[in-house]
C-alpha cells in the first residue's frame, strides 16, 4: 500500500467509525473519539501526500561552503539554484532581475505571453525543433555564425548555448529589432558587457532551464563544451575568473567616485538602451537616452503633469526627472514602452537600492549632457517615442 492509499484508507475508516457510533449507543463516545483521531491522522497523511509540493528556496546546504571552483564541482541542485539567482536575483519567485537580466524580455511561465522575446518555458524541449526549422537551417540574419568557422548548432543543447552567445544567429519570428524584418535580435549577448556572464554562470543558467522544465540536464562538462564551441577564440570573461560562482552582486553597484561609463556598465543600462557618445549603442528595448533633449519635454508634458497631480511622480526639474527615472522607473512610463501585460509597471528594474544618491546625480548630469545632435553624430535617428530609427 502506498502512502496515498493509506491516507485514503484512514479517511474512509474514520467515516465508518462515525457511522457505527451513530447506531451503537453504548460505545458511542469511544467510537466517536476513535473516529476523530483516525480522521485527524488521515487528514494529515492526505495533506502530506496529496497536497501540491511546496518549493523550498533555501540554498542547498553545501553551497555556503563552496569557493571559487568550476561548475563541475557543483551538484545539479546547486547549479540550478545558482542559475536561478543569476536570472532573477532571488529563488522561488520567477520574477526579479539578477545579473543575467533575462526577465527584462523573457517570460518563464507557460501562461505568460512576452512581447520582447520568446517564452523560455519548455525551451529545452523546443530547442530540438528549432534546429530543424527552415528559418534556422537557411538563416537570413545579420550574423550567420558566432565567429568564422564556428558553424551552427547541431543539437538542442548546442542551440541553447548558441542562443546565449550569438543572439543574431537565429531570431524567433516576431521578436526581431523593429524594422529589421527579424534579421537582428534585440537581445544582449550573455558573455559580453553589460551582462558579462562567465562560462560557469552560463552553465548554471543552462542547468536551471532544464530543471525548470522538469528535464534532466546534461553534465556541466557537456554544457561547457557546448558553450566553448561558440565562444570566440581568446575570449575572456569581463570579471576575474577567480571570482566564486556563488558570489552575490554587491547591493550597491555604483558609487559617486565611479565614472559614468563604469556606472552604465555595472548597472547594465546598455542591455536595453542606446546611449550616444558611449560604447553602448545597441540596446533596442528602452528609449534612447538623450536626456538633454527629452527630459525637459517629458517633464512638461500633460501626461507627466497628470502623474504629478496624483502623487505618482514628483520631479520639478530635468535633473530630478532623470534621477526619478533611474530610481523609480514606474513613476512615469513612456506610452510606447508601457507593457500591455502589466500596464503602469515599468519593465526596467528599480535601481533605488543599487546606487548611491551621489552616483545617481553624477549619472543624471552625464545623461543630461547628451542631446539629439549627439545621436546624430553617432549616425542614429530617433523617432518621436525615443526609439532608435533605421
Amino acid at each position: 500500500m502506498t502512502p496515498r492509499d493509506l491516507a485514503l484508507a484512514l479517511l474512509f475508516s474514520s467515516l465508518g467509525l462515525f457511522i457505527i457510533a451513530a447506531f451503537a449507543s453504548g460505545a458511542r463516545r469511544t467510537l466517536s473519539n476513535a473516529g476523530f483521531f483516525v480522521l485527524l491522522t488521515g487528514g494529515l497523511a492526505f495533506f502530506a501526500n496529496w497536497a501540491p509540493p511546496q518549493t523550498r528556496v533555501d540554498p542547498p546546504p553545501r553551497l555556503a561552503q563552496l569557493g571559487p571552483v568550476p561548475a563541475e564541482s557543483y551538484t545539479t541542485a546547486e547549479l540550478a539554484y545558482l542559475g536561478e539567482l543569476i536570472i532573477f536575483g532571488e529563488a522561488g519567485t520567477l520574477h526579479g532581475q539578477g545579473k543575467g537580466q533575462c526577465p527584462l524580455c523573457h517570460a518563464f511561465r507557460p501562461e505568460d505571453f512576452p512581447e520582447r522575446a520568446p517564452n523560455l518555458s519548455g525551451i529545452t524541449r523546443r530547442a530540438a525543433e528549432r534546429i530543424t526549422e527552415p528559418r534556422y537551417l537557411n538563416p537570413d540574419t545579420i550574423q550567420m555564425e558566432s565567429f568564422p568557422g564556428s558553424g551552427r548548432a547541431r543539437t538542442a543543447d548546442e542551440y541553447i548555448a548558441e542562443s546565449h552567445i550569438c543572439t543574431n544567429c537565429y531570431v524567433a519570428a516576431g521578436f526581431g529589432v523593429k524594422g529589421s524584418n527579424d534579421r537582428q535580435s534585440p537581445m544582449a549577448q550573455d558573455h559580453l558587457p553589460p551582462i558579462g556572464l562567465n562560462i560557469d554562470e552560463m552553465i548554471a543558467v543552462h542547468t536551471w532551464l532544464y530543471v525548470h522544465d522538469g528535464e534532466v540536464p546534461p553534465s556541466p562538462a557537456q554544457i561547457r563544451a557546448d558553450h566553448q564551441r561558440f565562444l570566440p577564440p581568446g575570449w575572456k570573461p569581463a570579471r576575474d575568473s577567480t571570482d566564486s560562482l556563488t558570489a552575490r552582486q554587491r547591493p550597491i553597484l555604483a558609487i559617486g567616485s565611479d565614472t559614468p561609463e563604469h556606472m552604465i556598465a555595472n548597472l547594465g543600462c546598455g542591455a536595453c538602451h542606446v546611449i550616444p557618445t558611449t560604447a553602448y549603442r545597441f540596446g533596442a528595448i528602452g528609449p534612447v537616452l538623450i536626456a538633454k533633449t527629452t527630459a525637459p519635454e517629458r517633464l512638461a508634458s500633460s501626461v507627466y503633469q497628470a502623474r504629478v497631480k496624483t502623487g505618482k511622480a514628483h520631479a520639478t526639474t530635468p535633473k530630478e526627472y532623470v534621477i526619478e527615472s533611474i530610481m523609480h522607473p514606474s513613476a512615469y512610463i513612456l506610452p510606447a514602452f508601457d507593457d500591455r501585460r502589466h500596464p503602469g509597471v515599468s519593465s526596467m528594474p528599480d535601481y533605488s537600492n543599487k546606487l548611491t544618491y551621489e552616483a545617481a546625480e553624477k549619472l543624471a548630469d552625464f545623461l543630461l549632457s547628451i542631446d539629439e545632435s549627439a545621436a546624430g553624430k553617432d549616425g542614429l535617428k530617433i523617432d518621436i517615442d525615443g526609439r532608435k530609427g533605421a
